[in-house]
């Protein structure tokens, strides 16, 4: 950033003031005079302590800036020229609204074009406050096929069991800019992909748990369960019983074979498995058998 910029930014002054030297260049002391004493003319006490004190850094950057667009600098001094403060300070935010709406109409154009610097163009959609109506519908434009492809990797990630916080994140603030239907859709994205992050570490503990002889459901299961239970889209519906058949019935061909003749009680483990089969309707020629024979100790399970 400039020592103009710097000055700006420090001082509160809105974008027009001292000369917009970050968009504008300079025809010489009298435009670089003139915007600058305008803008210490209307700047507070302690806004004009630090501008004046930057002064001479100040006339040097404007005077030398190489590259000039005269309508700017037409329209600077035509705010110059307010008598009133007030005034001025209207013209200049007018202004900086006008050269905002403009800036972020050729980098959104852009992004829609060629797909390219797609987040610096969202970064100004979602955080700039755009007045401007083409504006608004060139960065609606935006939002959709970003949501879109957004919406794609997402589900991606749901369906391989991946870690989507962050693109969560950005979806979410995206949408919120469009509608709140938009935004409903996003959230309930967002939680089947973190119940499909759940559902992985469900089904590979209870892998390694069948491989490794461990005759005893993973406590990541009955988290998984819960989360897909709270969902009721298709993709829900069918990752819970995909769980249920690696949690409860794959285990439960080797839990219950141990343990349903010898218990005393509905073993914890048995119950597990007992419990599951009943609630989700889980068949299995295998292990409808032991649920059958679990059934005197474990009825009371339900």
């Amino acid at each position: 950033m400039n020592t103009f910029n710097r000055m700006f930014f420090a001082s509160g002054l809105v974008a027009f003031g001292l000369g917009m030297s970050s968009t504008s260049g300079c025809g010489g002391g009298d435009y670089c005079s003139t915007v600058f004493n305008k803008a210490v003319e209307c700047a507070s006490p302690e806004e004009k302590a630090l501008v004046e004190g930057l002064k001479d850094l100040v006339m040097k950057d404007c005077r030398e800036k190489k590259d000039r667009d005269p309508e700017e600098e037409k329209a600077d001094l035509e705010c110059a020229k307010k008598s009133a403060c007030d005034e001025y300070k209207k013209c200049q935010q007018e202004l900086s609204d006008k050269k905002q709406a403009i800036r972020i109409k050729k980098e959104v154009e852009g992004a829609l074009k060629t797909g390219e610097k797609m987040e610096d163009a969202l970064s100004s959609c979602k955080y700039s406050d755009i007045k401007d109506e083409e504006v608004k519908k060139l960065c609606a434009d935006l939002f959709k096929k970003s949501i879109d492809a957004a919406i794609k990797e997402l589900e991606g990630i749901r369906d391989s069991g991946g870690d989507g916080l962050s693109k969560c994140f950005d979806l979410q603030a995206t949408a919120e800019k469009v509608s709140p239907e938009e935004k409903t859709k996003a959230d309930a994205l967002c939680k089947e992909v973190e119940a499909g992050k759940r559902a992985k570490e469900a089904l590979d503990e209870a892998k390694k748990n069948l491989d490794g002889g461990t005759n005893e459901v993973p406590f990541q299961c009955s988290m998984a369960v819960e989360d897909l239970e709270k969902l009721t889209s298709d993709w829900a519906k069918n990752k819970l019983q995909e769980v249920a058949k690696g949690c409860y019935v794959d285990l439960g061909k080797k839990i219950l074979p141990a343990q349903v003749d010898k218990m005393l009680i509905c073993e914890y483990q048995v119950e597990q498995v007992y419990k599951a089969v009943k609630k989700y309707n889980l068949k299995d020629a295998e292990l409808d058998g032991w649920i059958t024979k679990a059934d005197a100790k474990c009825a009371g399970s339900k």
